[in-house]
This record gives structure tokens, sequence and C-alpha cells, in this order.
């Protein structure tokens, strides 16, 4: 059924109630459950993790060491004395940064870019740089010079073996060469490959390379000699880490990674109200972003996948977990060995772009813009975790806030705040003292239209630990109640004479009846339960002809998505009464039989209701008149004059009168042939009356049977005939 078949009228009456909010509560209590990876990712992580299977962990506070100032840190190598180095863009500046967190530019180089640190076992630092690839060497001042050009435009990677032979990965060729502790260097492989975007060492000395445009994993023996470790569905393996039993980990990207505000590996858990899931990571391919362990027998583990992610660093850590440097969200998450995934912290830049680990000590470095951070894992702040915004849809009365918890000792403290803009801003309420019972507490923050809630974990000894397991929420519940608003009647459509709405036949074949014998109590189920498929009234009609009907459509809505009512009303043009057609009607469509009517111009007027989910005193209402639609019970009439023949010429007179509507279409046929379309006098047929003249030439002769046929508006048909001789 298409919206170009219909007539849609606009709203003659619209009552104020449809747009004036008024004071008083809805009934049905509704509640805010946060308890899935989905919902907790959604919030801000200060010291606090998200773990996949839908749980809120002390974890690590972020804490700034050094703000370079630029906009990118490309790359980062911290040396055995702790001291950090940060390669940035698009200045081509190096900066290093004390283990006191004493930062300063260290160095300044032509290029824009500084991609790749690396250092050899003296400490001496070696920065890659592009376009128009070089490396530099740097004395403990920071004094540079050229340390090898090899005539590429990218230099994209660095790794130093044990003998300080120093490897470069290079683009647009796809080569990598070697230099020795001379300083004298030479091709050492030359790939098919565009760019060796990433280089490691196995525990074997072999050297990894990660290429793209095909996203390979490749391995060269210290002569040289290439072997494929894995080939990706990916186009380009951004990182490569090795752990120390020598498994290979790898982040592969696409060309095209998308950059929106996904959250990892894209699922519908949470879609569905009421129901929540546990899941793990890696399970499906991932279109922007793909993690993969490699053991030494060259199998192939998906740790992790997400369709909108990029990764840009990975960091093995010694019980196994593997952190990820991600974007755009500027994340860090940690995938343990059964692939279930942390998302440990949240940063306020774009992108992590490089981590760092000395003597227990984590780091970040960040682009967009370009930080420091190091994670905190002393125990010395709290944690905390602020909620994403409630948006109750109408100002709201606030009920109860519960929580679970998993070892409550030391209990978590949560609090809350209310406010009426999307944002919280200076206008909200401050946030409620801690909540003392975990099993409900009434919530304390003023009425209104937004909640958020934030959970404080106490102080705790991590012991080196990123995470504490000792700890644990399962889930946050709030319920409200919301002021109950008017229903919102979006249109009213009248259709056709003749186009017949009438309810689809029941083909059910379950035999239950959703909310007990007709139904009984189906309103008075949860709002969850109720919206599964079979309790809803609303089906599509089937269209049918039937002669006299008029048939309404409409569409409305309720603010509180409450159960709506309709009544419907007719008054005929003229008369001040309204004269009930059809109430407690729970379709959005109706069609009226016209036969027991008076000829006339009527309106229909549509009352929605929403005394169904609401006490009687509470119930609003929202009312809409359609245009004028027309009655026409009585057909046309048709005076036929006796044709006047001429020879085989005759000439023929009628006239039509349309008593309560407009005349449509006049037509002749002579003898049994084809109806024949006529004109009137005046060129068009439109109106009440008209007159019609037809002439008819070499008829054969014999008896013909001449018929007239008149439709109006409405669909109303008249007929007339008379014999034409032709002698």
């Amino acid at each position: 059924m298409t919206r170009r078949k219909f007539f849609v009228v606009t709203a003659a009456v619209l009552t104020a109630a449809l747009f004036l909010t008024v004071a008083v509560t809805a009934s049905e209590t509704q509640w805010w459950r946060q308890s899935t990876r989905l919902d907790f990712s959604k919030g801000d992580l200060k010291g606090a993790a998200v773990s996949s299977d839908g749980r809120l962990i002390p974890a690590p506070a972020l804490k700034e060491i050094y703000d370079s100032g630029e906009a990118f840190i490309y790359s980062a190598h911290i040396d055995r004395a702790s001291n950090i180095y940060l390669g940035t863009g698009n200045n081509g500046k190096l900066f290093r940064v004390s283990a006191a967190g004493e930062g300063a530019l260290w160095a300044e180089l032509e290029e824009s870019g500084i991609f790749a640190l690396a250092a050899d076992s003296t400490d001496r630092i070696y920065a890659a740089t592009a376009p128009d690839g070089k490396v530099y060497s740097f004395d403990s001042q920071g004094e540079s010079s050229v340390y090898f050009d090899p005539g590429q435009k990218y230099i994209w990677s660095l790794a130093m073996d044990a003998q300080n032979n120093l490897y470069l990965g290079t683009g647009p060729r796809g080569r990598i060469y070697r230099v020795d502790s001379s300083g004298q260097g030479s091709l050492f492989y030359d790939s098919s490959e565009t760019h060796i975007m990433s280089l490691a060492f196995d525990l074997d000395g072999n050297l990894l390379a990660g290429t793209a445009p095909n996203g390979l994993i490749l391995r060269l023996t210290p002569q040289g000699a290439p072997s494929v470790v894995m080939d990706s569905d990916l186009s380009e393996i951004q990182a490569l880490a090795v752990d120390r039993i020598g498994l290979i980990y790898a982040a592969a990207l696409s060309e095209t990674t998308k950059v929106d505000t996904g959250s990892g590996q894209d699922s519908a858990q949470g879609d569905e109200e009421g129901a929540e899931t546990v899941e793990t990571a890696g399970i499906k391919a991932g279109k922007g972003l793909e993690v993969y362990r490699v053991d030494r027998d060259g199998l192939v583990d998906q740790l992790y996948s997400s369709d909108s992610q990029s990764a840009f660093d990975l960091k093995v850590r010694s019980d196994g977990s593997v952190l990820i440097a991600a974007g755009p969200e500027g994340r860090i998450l940690s995938v343990d060995g059964d692939r279930f995934v942390t998302y440990l912290a949240d940063t306020r830049e774009e992108q992590v772009t490089q981590l760092l680990e000395r003597d227990g000590n984590l780091f970040a470095a960040t682009s967009n813009l370009g930080k420091l951070l190091r994670l905190e894992t002393s125990g010395q702040e709290p944690g905390s975790f602020e909620s994403e915004v409630l948006d109750a849809k109408a100002p709201s009365r606030w009920g109860r806030i519960r929580w679970r918890s998993v070892n409550p000792d030391p209990p978590v403290r949560v609090r809350t705040r209310s406010g009426n803009t999307s944002d919280p801003d200076e206008t909200w309420s401050s946030w409620s003292e801690a909540y003392p019972d975990s099993q409900g507490s009434p919530v304390q923050s003023p009425l209104g239209r937004y909640l958020q809630y934030k959970v404080e974990f106490p102080r705790a000894a991590y012991s080196g630990s990123i995470t504490s397991p000792s700890q644990a929420i399962e889930e946050v519940a709030v319920s409200y109640l919301q002021n109950n608003l008017a229903p919102q009647i979006g249109q009213l459509t009248v259709h056709p004479a003749g186009k017949a709405l009438t309810p689809m036949p029941n083909v059910s074949g379950a035999g239950a009846s959703p909310g007990g014998p007709d139904g009984a109590h189906a309103l008075s189920l949860p709002r969850s339960v109720r919206n599964l498929e079979g309790m809803s009234p609303q089906l599509p009609p089937r269209t049918l002809y039937v002669p006299g009907a008029r048939s309404f459509s409409w569409e409305a809505q309720d603010p509180n998505q409450d159960e709506l009512e309709f009544n419907l009303h007719i008054r005929r043009q003229g008369e001040d009464t309204w004269t009930p057609v059809e109430e407690k009607l729970r379709r959005s469509y109706y069609a009226l039989d016209t036969a027991s009517l008076p000829d006339g111009q009527y309106f229909l007027r549509l009352t929605a209701n929403d005394r169904l989910s609401n006490p009687p005193a509470n119930a609003l209402q929202s009312e809409l008149t359609s245009k004028a639609f027309t009655v026409a019970n009585r057909g046309p009439q048709v005076e036929l004059s006796a044709p006047v023949v001429d020879g085989r010429q005759a000439q023929f007179n009628f006239t039509a009168t349309a008593t309560s509507s407009s005349l449509h279409q006049a037509e002749y046929q002579v003898g049994g042939g084809e109806w024949v379309i006529v004109l009137p006098q005046d060129g068009i047929t439109d109106g009440g009356q008209e007159s019609y003249s037809v002439s008819l030439s070499d008829l054969p002769p014999g008896n013909h049977s001449l018929s007239v046929r008149v439709v109006d508006e409405v669909g109303n048909v008249a007929t007339r005939r008379e014999t034409l001789r032709i002698r």
C-alpha cells in the first residue's frame, strides 16, 4: 500500500493537549539497566575498566606525564635508565622525558615525521624519518647526524638485533636494509610488497616483517632467506610483538578502516530490551582490525576483531595478556588468553599510538594531541566510572538505584546527579551523597529528564596487576517514572471512496493466547514482554473494494510509549453534534459503512488517549479532525432524449445530475461495442450537472441498443438505455 494512493489531510483541529506538557505521572515504572560491555563502554573510565563479560572493575588510572605540544606522537622508546623518547610530527621534533617526568625538546630534524625509534646496547638512540627517509643517530646530548640514507621516501620501522645491526623497513618499494654497527648499510631483502610497516625479532634471531598492501608476516633468516608466517585477510600489518615463549602477535588493519563511534567487536548485544550477553572477542572477521596470535608451529588464533577500530601498537605482558593501543576513541584494550576483552583505559585523545613498559611501569603515547601518559598501578588513587547520560525522554521522578557487586568489601560508592540538558553542565545538580544500600536506595537527585551515575572504587593495591579481580560491578539499575505527556497524532488520512481497510484474518497456528484468554492481562505485562512478536494488535490491514465504504488511517505515538486507544466520532457539515462511530479502538485504521448516512459532507474526529497505561486521573488525550469528505449514497440521475436519426447518422443528448457529489465521467455504448468516453458541452466533467451531445455516423441498418453510463466522484453509477433504428 503506497502513500501516493492516499489522500492525506492536514490538522483542522489539534487540541492544545497535543503539545502541552501536563505534570502528571505515567503509571508504568521503567528501569535503566547497565550490565553489558556495550553499556559500560559508553561511560567515562577513570581508573576503571570494562571486561567483555560485562563487569566494571578497578584498573589503573591514567596520569599525564608530559604534553609535547605536538599533534602526533608516531614513535616512542624507553631506555634502561627509564628515559622516554618521543618521535613526533608534523615538525620532526624528538622529545626526551626523564624518569622523574621532566620533559624537553631533545632534537629537531629536517623531515616532518619521526616514525620509528630504536636504541643499541649502549642506549644510543636512532630515529627514522619520512618523507625523504633517513636514519639519524644521537649522542648523549642530543646532537644528531645522518647514520644511514637508504634513498627511500619512507622509513616506517626499525629493529636492532643483539649484534647492534639495525634493520630498516621502508616504502614504497618494500625493501629492508641492514646497517651494521660501523654504519655500513646494504639491502637485506627486496620484497614484492609496497611497504614494510613493522619489524620484530623472534626468539631464534629471525627477523619478522609486517607488510602492506597484502598484509603478510614474513620471516627472514639472518642470511635473508624469506618465508611467509601468515597471510592476513586485511591489508596492513601495523604492529608485531613476540612474547617470552616465542608466540607472535600481530595487528592487521584494512586500508579503509572506518572512523566512527564503534566500540570494538561489533555486536547486537543490548539491542533487545531485557537481554544480556557475555561475549568473547575475535570470533568473527573484522572489517577494520584483527589481532592474531601465531604459535611456533604456525597455527593462527584470532584474538580480537573490530569493524571500526584501528590498532597502532601491541604490548605482550608476562601473564599472557595483550595490550592494544587503539583508536579512534583513544583506548587501551587488554585481551587475555581466552579472548576476553577489557576496556582498560580511556584517554582524552583520539589515538593511543605507542605502549611502553619498564620495571612494571606502563606508559602510553597518544596523538591528537601528542601526550605521554602513565598507568598508575600503585593504587594510590581511587578509580571511578561515570556512566553515559540516561535520557528519560520526559521530566521524570527517580525511584531507586541498586547495584550488584562481587566481593563488596571494601564497598564501592555509588552516586547520582540529574539535570535537564543532555550534557552535564553547571545547571545540573551536584553529585549526591554515596548511597548506603546496594539492594535499593531512593535516588536523592531532583526530578529531571536526564540522570547520570558514578561508581567510585576504593583505593586498591594492584601488586603490579593491570586490573583487580577482587571487586566488580556486574549491574547498575535505576527505576524512574516519567511525567505523563499527551499522545501525539501525526496525521489522519481519508482514503478514496470504496476502499475498505479491514483486519487481516488470524492465521496464527501457535495455539497460545498472549496475555491469557482474550489477551486479558497483556497490557499489565512489562513493556519488554509486551513488545514481543504476537503481543501487538497492530497488524497491517488488507484492502478490499466495498461500494459506499470510506476508510481512515492515522499515525499516532505516545512520548511515554503508553498504549494508545482511539475513539472516532463523525459530524455532518452544518451540524454541531458529533456522533460516536467507534470507541476503544486499538488499530490505526477504520472502515466506515456509509449506507445509513444521509448524503452530504462530513468530518471525522479522531481522539487518542493513554488511559490503558495510566490511572484515570492521570490519563491524557489529543484530538485531530479530518478535512471534509463526501458521502453520496444516491447515484447520479440521467435524462436521455430520444435519438434523432438522419439516414445512417444519429444524434442524441443527455443530461447527468449528481445530487451529493460532483460528476466524474460519462460514457456511451452502441450495441455491444466498446464504451466511449464523452465530454460535456463545456469541455470538462466536474460539476454537479452536465449536458452532453453525441453525433454518430456510418451506422449500419437495423436496431441498435444505445446505453449511457455516468459515474460520480465517489463511484456511484447510473445508466440509461434507448433503441436506435437505422432504416
